[in-house]
């Protein structure tokens, strides 16, 4: 990142601090992107170990379903 002045006029600095916003809210929209991706997957591991272990155990879908209600 360059450096900047230290004595910015008022008009400069407000460019400056604009621009920077918009650098860190496209950051942060990256970030939360990729924090959604990393739950979705999440998700379908969880699902994928929860079937895994109803099917080991010989029961049903609708067992386990009624069993937890």
């Amino acid at each position: 990142m360059a450096r900047r002045k230290k004595n910015m006029s008022y008009d400069e600095e407000m460019t400056y601090l604009e621009s920077e916003i918009g650098k860190a809210e496209e950051a942060l929209k990256a970030l939360k992107a990729r924090k959604k991706e990393l739950v979705k997957g999440k998700e379908q591991a969880d699902l994928q170990t929860l079937y895994a272990a109803i099917k080991e155990s010989g029961k049903s879908v609708a067992d386990v379903i009624s069993t937890l209600k």
